[in-house]
């Protein structure tokens, strides 16, 4: 990675970018190996870059990368967040597919389900009768009280 994708990386941490700069970015993700691309959105995840998940909808398109990501991403994430974070995930590996990893990485300390099952509801058509159940089932467990 040259220094100019560095300064604008650690620039994103700080501010917003300019779209010619994110493009700079964008460009240079796309023209690496998706599994360097992962490893810079993943040190962007730990760095808390405002363009992180913007950058890696355009940049991941491996489900095992996505997986990854959405999975290194939302156990950091507070509770607005994670609404980006399914902004990412859900359209690549489906809600049922988002469900399931958040409640294998749910538990007390960083409370996903809780802080999830607020945002879900948003990703789910009205005539999506299996999800809106998987949803309701999410509800009634006992560790999940929305926040």
């Amino acid at each position: 990675m040259n220094d100019n994708i560095q300064q604008l990386i650690k620039a994103s941490i700080y501010k917003s970018l300019p779209s010619h700069e994110e493009k700079i970015i964008l460009e240079y993700l796309k023209s690496i190996p998706e599994v360097e691309a992962y490893e810079i959105l993943k040190l962007m995840v730990d760095e808390k870059s405002q363009i992180t998940i913007a950058m890696a909808k355009k940049v991941l398109h491996t489900r095992d990368y996505v997986t990854q990501l959405f999975n290194y991403g939302i156990v950091k994430s507070n509770a607005q967040s994670i609404k980006l974070w399914l902004e990412f995930a859900i359209p690549k590996l489906g809600f049922k597919s988002v469900v399931r990893l958040i409640e294998e990485l749910n538990d007390d300390t960083n409370r996903l389900l809780e802080k999830a099952v607020y945002w879900l509801p948003l990703f789910v058509s009205k005539n999506e009768t299996r999800s809106w159940n998987l949803l309701e089932k999410l509800r009634e467990k006992p560790n999940c009280k929305p926040i």
